[in-house]
């Protein structure tokens, strides 16, 4: 696909917006004012920050292919650009926190390439429902060739399921079986391609 100008500049727009906007919910979570209230929900407690990195290939002194994370504000992003999104977590506060949910909606603008973390669910129905990509289908419109008469036409089905893959991804969830302990921390990373 040749790029435009004008495509260009949308998906720098695109990219830029999801990692000033990160698209990210994460269940319980609100400003770090709800620590002090009495009977809190200690998932408040537990921050987010999310992070977007462009893969960029270069070579070093000797030759050898490197790969480096840059800032996407720093390069020009094109469709086809791998990008890794890093969702960083942290317990702040003084006790442990069980039933944490993130949920992250992926742009339209990329296509997931690779979930890092095995126990993380998906969807490919807006977020509708989640569970591992291999157990999850996708419908598919069944086209009709112009040549079938009405009666031919009419047998054949509208839709036709095909087994999901990760580009059919629209939403990355991770559900915490274990307390997350005050002070902890961690990541969730997922890779993408620009679309």
């Amino acid at each position: 696909m040749k790029m435009t100008p004008k495509r260009t500049i949308l998906v720098q727009a695109a990219v830029v917006a999801t990692l000033l906007f990160p698209a990210i919910g994460a269940a319980g979570a609100a400003p770090a004012a709800a620590q002090t209230r009495p009977g809190a929900d200690p998932r408040e407690n537990v921050k987010i920050e999310s992070t977007i990195k462009v893969e960029r290939v270069e070579q070093n002194d000797s030759g050898a292919a490197m790969t480096k994370l840059v800032n996407p504000n720093d390069v020009k992003v094109v469709p086809g650009d791998r990008l890794v999104f890093i969702n960083a977590y942290r317990n702040t506060g003084r006790l442990p926190v069980t039933g944490f949910v993130v949920n992250n909606p992926i742009p339209e603008a990329v296509m997931v390439s690779d979930v890092a973390d095995s126990w993380a669910l998906v969807s490919v129905d807006g977020g509708k429902n989640f569970g591992q990509l291999v157990t999850l289908q996708v419908a598919e419109p069944v086209s009709v060739p112009e040549t079938a008469d009405e009666a031919d036409a009419l047998a054949v089905p509208a839709e036709t399921m095909r087994p999901a893959q990760a580009s059919d991804i629209t939403h990355i969830r991770w559900v915490f079986k274990q307390a997350i302990a005050p002070g902890a921390s961690g990541e969730l990373k997922f890779r993408g391609i620009v679309r």
